[in-house]
């Protein structure tokens, strides 16, 4: 399933950042960083399979080099908590080849950066995942300020402030979408991205399953989408938490834990829809029986019935029974969903329980181990 993440962040000094720093860690290279008098190198580091610097028509020499281009926007930044640099980091379909993935990102890149006189320093990394699968994202660092000859720095005296604005971050996470869902198609992929809310989303197919005047189809599949959607979003797992994971403490991992009830939960919503397509099929196959005989029970005893018998059997009144049967067995899987992870959630008070007790026990059992010892390390009653 294609997953949408598009994100901004900002690189300062006042965090103590280096924009040439980030850009070495990034792109797995060895950049010296002039401000700081000093080299940052991440050779060894692995999962950075594309490199790039996308500038615009014309764009100085110094600008298609990585170390050249991130000191020379460094040094044209003056105070010392300047915000050199920021970071748009996008979240790359599994569904897509590496070249098709690449293609999508400088599409985006021009379309949003370079096409406004800003560099774009590209770099795609594809690391493991947990379920044994690539991750595979893209970072791009730009600047605020578009490249300008006129200026004595190359860069335009006053910065674009778009991504700074709540509103400029929606829009550049909607066209990322757009960008995806474009790059899904030439793919032939039919899953696609939303950059909306799972809330914002459920309201909209909440809307067409209400409109009376859409077809049956059409809106028992907004009822099965709005179904899907209510549902908590996935929290973010920080590098922290996975590198709690690696170590063999994911259990302790408070954002990896929730976020693998929220996929089991994804999991098991799908089911219930899958279980709803089964329950219609059962009926519109039993329905195709009963008809049969019917059709040849009422052509011998009521002949003069048989369109309006034949007619209640097709009617919206038996649909709507088969999605009654639908919504029963739904609601069956959910409670027992719901005995599961009370269960569950039981088992797991029970042992955390535990533990602290044989905690305590461990500390008490030191305690009198390093107590003094009677006749030796006791009282020296003045001596």
């Amino acid at each position: 399933m294609a997953i949408y993440r598009c994100e901004a962040k900002a690189i300062s000094r006042g965090q103590g950042r280096s924009c040439v720093a980030a850009a070495a860690y990034r792109h797995a290279e060895r950049l010296r960083d002039e401000r700081q008098q000093m080299t940052h190198s991440y050779e060894r580091k692995e999962g950075v399979t594309h490199s790039e610097i996308i500038a615009p028509d014309g764009a100085p020499e110094w600008a298609r080099n990585r170390e050249q281009l991130w000191n020379h926007i460094d040094e044209a930044e003056k105070r010392k908590d300047a915000m050199t640099a920021r970071e748009v980091l996008v979240a790359l379909p599994r569904e897509l080849n590496h070249e098709q993935r690449v293609e999508a990102v400088r599409a985006f890149c021009r379309e949003e950066f370079t096409s406004r006189g800003i560099v774009a320093d590209v770099a795609i990394h594809e690391p493991d995942a947990r379920d044994g699968e690539k991750q595979p994202h893209a970072h791009i660092m730009v600047s605020d300020r578009a490249l300008d000859a006129s200026q004595p720095t190359g860069l335009a005296a006053k910065k674009d402030r778009t991504l700074s604005q709540a509103e400029g971050i929606e829009a550049l996470r909607e066209r990322w979408g757009h960008h995806c869902n474009r790059a899904l198609e030439r793919a032939h992929v039919p899953e696609r991205v939303d950059h909306r809310s799972l809330a914002d989303q459920r309201q909209a197919v909440l809307v067409v399953a209400a409109d009376n005047t859409r077809s049956q189809a059409e809106r028992r599949k907004a009822t099965e989408q709005a179904f899907v959607l209510n549902r908590p979003p996935e929290p973010k797992i920080g590098p922290v938490a996975m590198q709690m994971d690696r170590e063999g403490n994911g259990d302790k991992a408070h954002a990896l834990r929730d976020a693998m009830a929220v996929r089991e939960d994804r999991t098991m919503l799908a089911r219930v829809v899958e279980s709803w397509h089964q329950v219609r099929q059962q009926m519109t196959e039993l329905r195709q029986v009963i008809e049969a005989k019917a059709r040849d029970l009422v052509g011998k005893v009521l002949p003069d019935r048989r369109d309006e018998l034949m007619a209640a059997a097709n009617s919206p009144e038996t649909a709507k029974a088969a999605d009654l049967l639908g919504q029963q067995q739904a609601e069956r899987i959910l409670q027992q969903r719901a005995a599961d992870r009370a269960a569950a959630e039981q088992r797991a008070r029970i042992e955390a329980q535990r533990k602290q007790q044989e905690q305590q026990r461990q500390q008490e059992t030191q305690r009198q181990r390093s107590g003094p010892k009677p006749g030796r390390d006791g009282p020296s009653f003045g001596r």
